[in-house]
């Protein structure tokens, strides 16, 4: 159901009043809730992949959660700013919350531009926007640093070969070089106008 709502981005086959209740939110904020939970789903399955009788090989399950999480941390951010801000593709849900359209406002998205951003401010704003929350970070960290080891090269094939750009920089204990791994210190403040 992750990948089919998260990933895919379709919400047909789901009983209505949960269809509204997401339609109800942009996706970001949707992406942003439920990646603790992916993240906790994700850690449980592989922490008792021995357990499971999965040594050899990742299960379903886990591939599954697994590609959830490289999209949730390598993709979404930039499948949710075309959504937003524009792009080749139109698969939002269009739902908004109001936090999500006054910091969107006040940071000079191109529907409302203030006079004085550029197209650089533009799109440091931007990122800044689709980023995750420092614990959002310390949670992922906390949950896989110690499981690190317990996914190996040989499991990440086809649909989980992005997921190289975070999981081999964790192998040489350093930090990945993916944008889901920075996080601004000082919060972004929302001012309402």
């Amino acid at each position: 159901s992750f990948e089919r709502v998260l990933v895919e981005n379709k919400l047909h086959g789901l009983s209505p009043a949960l269809s509204e209740a997401i339609q109800s939110i942009s996706r970001w904020e949707l992406v942003q809730a439920a990646l603790p939970h992916v993240l906790h789903c994700t850690a449980t399955l592989l922490s008792n992949r021995n357990k499971l009788g999965h040594q050899d090989k990742l299960g379903v399950a886990e591939t599954k959660l697994l590609h959830t999480l490289h999209w949730m941390l390598l993709e979404a951010p930039q499948d949710c700013s075309n959504d937003r801000f524009g792009g080749d593709r139109g698969s939002s849900w269009g739902g908004s919350s109001s936090a999500f359209i006054h910091q969107a406002e006040n940071q000079g998205s191109p529907g409302h531009p203030r006079p004085s951003t550029t197209t650089d401010e533009e799109e440091s704003n931007r990122r800044k926007f689709f980023q995750n929350s420092m614990a959002t970070v310390e949670l992922f960290v906390f949950l896989f640093a110690p499981l690190v080891h317990r996914i190996k090269e040989s499991d990440l094939t086809f649909r989980l070969a992005s997921g190289l750009v975070i999981w081999q920089p964790m192998w040489e204990h350093r930090q990945p070089e993916v944008s889901a791994f920075n996080a601004l210190v000082k919060p972004i403040r929302n001012i309402v106008t």
